[in-house]
């Protein structure tokens, strides 16, 4: 997935989680952790939405969120599925987010 933030977007990112190449079954997902680099946390059901149209989970982020992420650089993305039976599984391949920098930094 490639995906190119700018500093001070805010908005959902789509992120589509497979397991064995399949979409994850949405009704054996307990939990799912989203963690940035920098420390930055999101976690399913509480902060994160998932739609079953297009079987995607839509991360938010907020303008002062993406103003934080290194500018010109580069963020990864660490996810952790725990399913209902209790068993935790990271995906294997962290997501990088290309950052862009901003020549605003106010907040609108």
């Amino acid at each position: 997935m490639a995906i190119r933030i700018k500093q001070g977007d805010g908005y959902s990112v789509p992120i589509l989680l497979r397991l064995n190449g399949e979409p994850v079954d949405i009704d054996e997902v307990a939990e799912v952790e989203f963690t940035f680099g920098d420390g930055l946390r999101k976690l399913f059901p509480q902060d994160v939405q998932y739609n079953t149209a297009d079987s995607c989970f839509y991360l938010p982020l907020t303008q002062a969120e993406t103003f934080a992420f290194p500018a010109n650089g580069s963020v990864s993305l660490d996810i952790r599925v725990k399913f209902v039976g209790g068993d935790v599984i990271g995906v294997q391949r962290m997501e990088s987010f290309a950052v862009a920098d901003a020549s605003s930094e106010a907040v609108l």
